[in-house]
């Protein structure tokens, strides 16, 4: 039997401060409460007490409520770290209390509840049913034989949502308890009363390493029938007594993401049914290795953020959960690493159905009681392949006895996988905790820990040295095998990438009437924005980060699959995720699964499918005409293995096509990186610059992927001086000035006497206040020649390496440089790199770019900058007098965030313990 108690129950308020035991024992004599006392109210069940703030303050139970002491209203600008996205979310302990009628009473009797934030107690008819401590699963309270009657019965609940203690005290954080959830409370899920007349309490089913079986498990001690379908197919029947049965797999098709097949157990007793539905499949490792089902699995995953725009919290509707995962799947996905939460239960059924394995990530600190209700309940999942204890905790000596014991459940109440935590901390770095106990090679490591972990367990989500996601343009395959070759099992990348764009501004009008709509987070920033004249730019910003996020975001992944010693990656991130710090422009979509402008699903498949084509270029994508170089091109290959195929290369421009080739090639294995073939190409001899592309086409089976490189080839030039025109390299303030007085023209190729701030290549870090998130490329005769496409791509990675941008703080002038570079939209400043100015009777053209002189772009670049400040064409549009330029050169302090680049959060209250 199941009664459901879902509906309206009465509440009051019980407490500001956390209940304790005495009070608890008081519950035992309550009187039911009075529904005409002004000060209780009626609730709905399910249901977030957020969610009825209107409810609230139409009551006297709002005068009682104290709120999320987090809660600030944040504006920009903001230097350093910005606090996360809080909502003023009520903060109490409340009673609940319902009634509710028997007719008849069944033996073996629990109260069933979906899930609550963050402690229950319960009562039944005065008697005391316990108290609970946990959000993350469903739960059940035992009732007491006699304890229920038949004709009227009162149900009493405690509910508390204030912070929990997990595993030695230390506080409980996880994505549905934090930021925009910080101070969530009430009851969630379903509230059930659930009877067991046989004692079969549930079943889950696992697979056999080998794949040659699956086993029907059971909680019930009553002799049982179990009956396998396909469908309306009966496929066995069985009889048996006992826990469990073990069935042939003989027969049976595998389940996998790209053929995710469900079968249906039915156990069945004499008064009881229960029914679930089951893949046969494994994961399972050999050596550095994955292997679904016995064959190769890089696991292909993206870092689910719990961020829900409009509901705030996680929605119970399947159908969401199913159009998100066909997104994901349409881009190359396979898997998915939930951090800190456990994703709801339809969350996972969807899983099952479309075909995506799952990492299920406990909130940081989860005590082991409850490490068990998350188990019991995620085994049932036939998608849910792996448990995570956390996210980039310390695992210390104190920590390290804790996942040994999470990973012991996992191993014995499951079939899946246990990784210690996601980015090891105090293992692989923030090691000030263990000094002189570490050593330096590949990389400074405490060799202690990793061994004692590593004897539990099965896979490891790994920091990477920042070389996949705070300096992914710096990452190197080599250095980073190098420095994977101290883990012995299979090593996951980290949230990978984690690089912003700018905000989409025009999104502001889907969160209308939402709860994060009525923050000032959009607001605000338009607002800063045209404060400092920038708001006019900032659609050009949005469009233009999004292309340099695409190019950086591919060489990460690239990176990554050249990688021999990596089997996987979570991906930070597939959406943009407003919690945290307050607008965390990290997606390759934006928080409504679209694509950023300018990306394709064709585009994200190249290096994100099964089967990726791969090339060792130069770091320097820039070469002159003429030269030659190697390019060997590679396959990584996780689908099937392929006895023959055809590899053709092209390098083509401008409509021609400079360079093919054929290529049979023999057999290409599963699992493997193998070199395919190298291509000796020649750049071609052109009068102006030419922006060329390596095209490599894999061919055999049922395979064909392409592949797409950027190159580019620059005439040689000779730099000679012009007459007329000063060039510097370096000027002082003094020196510039009377310059200009004098009526010069002046090409500054250095920052000179101005405010500047340090640029790289490498993208800001998403959610920061630091680094730059865009750049724009003026129509220019300088850039007439110059290929780009209206924003600087590789051919400019040199130039902006070790590179500066001024600060030009006029807001009297429109902002438009020659080249424009946007900092992040929460401390914004006007900046370039390339910029002119008439000064009075002077002319200035100012270039802060790292002008190198092996770089073919950089001198063509000097070369035409030289020629237009030398012609009558150098006629600045923008003029300023001599005051303004000394202002411009008063050397002023840039205050910005110093923000880590070790994977520290200050916003994260887990990251203030040891």
């Amino acid at each position: 039997m199941t009664l459901s108690l879902n509906g309206t129950w009465l509440v009051d308020h019980l407490s500001d401060e956390p209940y304790n035991s005495k009070e608890e024992a008081a519950f035992a004599a309550l009187n039911p409460l009075d529904k005409n006392n002004k000060s209780v109210t009626p609730l709905p069940v399910p249901g977030y007490w957020e969610d009825m703030a209107d409810l609230f303050r139409s009551t006297p139970l709002h005068t009682k409520l104290k709120w999320n002491p987090l809660y600030t209203l944040q504006r920009y600008p903001q230097a350093g770290y910005v606090p996360d996205m809080a909502l003023p979310n009520p903060v109490a302990s409340l009673v609940y209390q319902k009634t509710f009628t028997l007719e008849t009473l069944d033996r073996e009797n629990a109260l069933y509840i979906g899930g609550a934030q963050n402690t229950v107690s319960a009562w039944i008819n005065g008697v005391y049913l316990g108290r609970h401590e946990g959000y993350s699963a469903e739960f059940f309270f035992e009732i007491p034989e006699g304890t229920l009657k038949v004709g009227e019965n009162r149900i009493t609940l405690a509910v508390s949502n204030h912070r929990l203690a997990g595993y030695l005290g230390r506080p409980v954080s996880g994505l549905t308890s934090r930021a925009a959830c910080e101070c969530t409370g009430g009851i969630y899920g379903d509230v059930e009363l659930r009877s067991y007349p046989d004692g079969l309490r549930d079943v889950w089913v696992s697979t056999a390493e080998d794949l040659s079986s699956f086993t029907i498990h059971t909680v019930s001690g009553a002799v049982k029938t179990v009956q396998i379908y396909d469908g309306k197919k009966l496929l066995a029947a069985k009889e048996f007594d006992g826990d469990s049965i073990t069935l042939s797999a003989e027969g049976f098709k595998r389940w996998s993401p790209d053929a995710p097949h469900l079968y249906r157990a039915v156990v069945s007793t004499e008064h009881q049914t229960v029914e679930r539905r089951f893949g046969i499949r494994r994961l399972t490792v050999r050596g550095t290795k994955l292997y679904l089902n016995g064959e190769p699995y890089f696991f292909r995953g993206i870092c689910e953020h719990c961020y829900h725009p409009i509901t705030v919290h996680p929605t119970r509707e399947k159908n969401y959960y199913r159009k998100v995962l066909r997104t994901l799947k349409e881009l190359g996905f396979n898997s998915i690493r939930f951090h800190t939460y456990i994703p709801m239960q339809e969350y996972m059924e969807a899983a099952d159905e479309l075909g995506m394995v799952l990492e299920v990530e406990t909130p940081n600190n989860t005590a082991q009681a409850e490490w068990k209700e998350i188990i019991t309940m995620c085994r049932r999942y036939t998608s849910v392949m792996a448990y995570s204890s956390g996210n980039e905790m310390q695992v210390d000596e104190d920590y390290i006895p804790h996942l040994e014991g999470c990973a012991e459940m996992v191993h014995t109440m499951t079939d899946s996988l246990f990784s210690p935590i996601s980015a090891m901390r105090g293992i692989e770095y923030s090691l000030k905790d263990c000094v002189g106990k570490t050593v330096p090679e590949p990389f400074e490591h405490n060799p202690e820990r990793l061994k004692r972990v590593e004897k539990f367990c099965d896979i490891y989500n790994s920091f990477s040295l920042r070389l996949t996601s705070y300096l992914s343009d710096n990452g190197d395959p080599a250095l980073l095998d190098h420095r994977n070759s101290i883990y012995h099992k299979p090593l996951l990348s980290h949230e990978i990438c984690i690089q912003g764009t700018y905000i989409d501004l025009s999104l502001k009008d889907r969160y209308r009437g939402s709860r994060i709509g009525e923050t000032e987070f959009m607001t605000s920033v338009e607002k800063h924005l045209a404060k400092v004249g920038l708001l006019d730019r900032a659609n050009l910003y949005y469009r233009n980060s999004a292309a340099w996020q695409q190019l950086q975001r591919k060489h990460c992944f690239e990176t990554l699959r050249r990688c021999e010693t990596f089997a996987g990656y979570d991906f930070l991130g597939d959406i943009d995720t407003h919690w945290h710090t307050f607008g965390y422009c990290v997606g390759m979509m934006n928080e409504f699964y679209e694509l950023k402008p300018g990306e394709t699903v064709e585009n994200v498949l190249r290096y994100n499918s099964d089967v990726v084509l791969l090339t060792d270029l130069p770091r320097i994508r820039n070469f002159e005409c003429g030269a030659k170089l190697e390019a060997p091109v590679l396959v990584s290959n996780y689908g099937k293995a392929l006895e023959k195929a055809t590899l053709k290369l092209t390098l083509s421009g401008g409509g021609k096509v400079y360079y093919r080739k054929e290529v049979r090639l023999g057999a290409i294995l599963a699992g493997e990186i193998t070199k395919l073939y190298t291509a000796e190409l020649t750049m071609p001899r052109t009068e102006k610059p030419a922006a060329l592309k390596l095209t490599a086409t894999l061919s055999g089976g049922n395979v064909e992927v392409e592949n797409t490189w950027e190159l580019f080839a620059f005439p040689k030039v000779k730099l000679t001086k012009k007459a007329g025109l000063t060039v510097a390299r370096e000027m002082d303030r003094k020196t510039l000035l009377a310059a200009m007085k004098a009526g010069k023209r002046v090409l500054l190729l250095g920052e000179g006497p101005f405010t500047t701030l340090d640029v790289s290549f490498q993208l800001s870090v998403a959610g920061r206040t630091n680094g730059h998130l865009a750049t724009a490329i003026e129509d220019h005769p300088i850039m007439e020649d110059f290929p780009h496409k209206g924003h600087c791509g590789w051919q400019f990675r040199e130039m902006m390496t070790d590179a500066k941008a001024a600060v030009l703080d006029l807001p009297r002038l429109p902002h438009d440089p020659i080249i424009d570079i946007a900092s992040t939209y929460k401390n914004a400043l006007r900046e370039a790199m390339l910029f002119e100015y008439a000064v009075g009777k002077g002319k200035l053209l100012v270039c802060t770019l790292n002008l190198r002189d092996d770089d073919p772009a950089a001198r063509w670049l000097t070369a035409k900058m030289t020629e237009y400040a030398a012609s009558e064409d150098f006629c600045p549009r923008d003029a300023i007098i001599l005051e303004e330029l000394a202002t411009l050169c008063d050397g002023k302090v840039i205050v910005q965030g110093t923000n880590s680049n070790e994977a520290q959060n200050a916003n994260d209250i887990t990251m203030k313990v040891k």
